[in-house]
């Protein structure tokens, strides 16, 4: 008998056991391993091999320190001569059986099962996370993705008969999107652009808050909350050009109100913005206008069909916000230059 096994190290400890998880091809057993102390490294003052099993961490000598590093959960203990590094996790493994006929030869049998099996397992793992990050209000923990789970084929005793064959390659591009926090090497250009950034009237507006609350989703692995932050944060910024384009026509607070609170995004961005800041999307840039269209339909998937979307179509997502976002820009520069030379030629 052969079998898929996905296992993964869960952000948190739980008690030993199985859960039962549903998904939307049905329920999938969840085996939960017992949450101990695994030392990673082990120092000692004496210059002494160490056992960190010794540092009992239950021991009035004994100092804790914790912290969450995606997906592991790491300890620091210091003892009276001693201390380790080490994590705290519980493990996850979701097992399933392979047909009997399946050939580990053919590797078009063996990727669909794998890839089938992939999915899946990652949904019940990422509703057991859901739950308990709702439970337990860790607010900060990701969800897990495909490079932090380990997806093998074994013998029922356990013996590997095939490897993860992404498993590098997803590790290599996970730790190629570290975060930078040294900015001392970016180039005359991005700083250039600092520069400029902080000169402006308005360097960040409520519409860029917004874009890194969509981007910092994305990050944490949820690409639903992005597709709706996207949408959000393009609502804002139009509202935003908007109100001012219909201040200089005159209208007063409760027209204002009553004109962006009864219209949609779409009716936004295609008629309200050419009548009140004299450019359209839908009229003067046909391609992001599509693209704001593919945005629109997918938001209304996720928010009112329950959709799934994948990570690309998240950062997809981005991308056309970013671009809006550009766009909007340009046109409110185009506005108060024509605002200026008014009040010139009227002066």
């Amino acid at each position: 008998m052969t079998l898929l096994v996905a296992f993964a190290s869960l952000p948190f400890g739980v008690r030993e056991r199985s859960y039962t998880v549903t998904t939307e091809s049905g329920p999938l057993t969840i085996h939960i391993s017992e949450r101990r102390f695994n030392p990673l490294i082990s120092v000692s003052t004496e210059g002494e091999p160490v056992d960190a099993s010794a540092l009992d961490e239950g021991q009035a000598s004994t100092t804790a320190y914790t912290w969450y590093d995606h997906p592991f959960v790491l300890r620091v203990l210091f003892g009276e001569n001693r201390a380790a590094l080490g994590s705290i996790n519980s493990g996850a493994t979701v097992v399933r059986r392979l047909p009997e006929d399946l050939d580990l030869a053919a590797p078009e049998q063996l990727h669909a099962a794998r890839d089938r099996f992939a999915i899946e397992a990652l949904e019940a793992l990422n509703n057991l996370v859901a739950v308990i990050r709702r439970k337990a209000k860790l607010y900060h923990l990701f969800d897990l993705r495909r490079d932090d789970i380990d997806l093998t084929v074994r013998a029922d005793d356990g013996t590997v008969l095939v490897e993860d064959p992404l498993q590098d390659q997803l590790i290599r591009e996970e730790e190629a999107r570290a975060e930078i926090f040294d900015l001392v090497g970016q180039s005359s250009a991005w700083y250039r652009d600092l520069d400029r950034a902080m000169r402006e009237q308005r360097p960040v507006e409520l519409a860029d808050e917004l874009l890194i609350e969509a981007e910092r989703a994305l990050f944490q692995r949820f690409p639903r909350q992005t597709i709706a932050s996207c949408h959000t944060t393009i609502e804002a910024a139009a509202s935003a050009l908007l109100t001012e384009g219909m201040l200089r026509r005159g209208l007063d607070d409760d027209q204002i109100d009553h004109m962006l609170s009864t219209r949609s995004l779409t009716s936004k961005l295609a008629a309200l913005m050419g009548t009140y800041c004299g450019f359209s999307l839908r009229n003067d840039n046909r391609t992001l206008w599509q693209a704001f269209g593919e945005l629109n339909e997918l938001r209304n998937d996720t928010v009112h069909r329950g959709l799934r979307p994948s990570y690309r179509q998240a950062q997809q997502a981005l991308r056309t916000t970013r671009s809006l976002l550009d766009w909007l820009r340009r046109v409110r520069q185009r506005n108060q230059r024509g605002a200026s030379g008014a009040r010139s030629v009227s002066s």
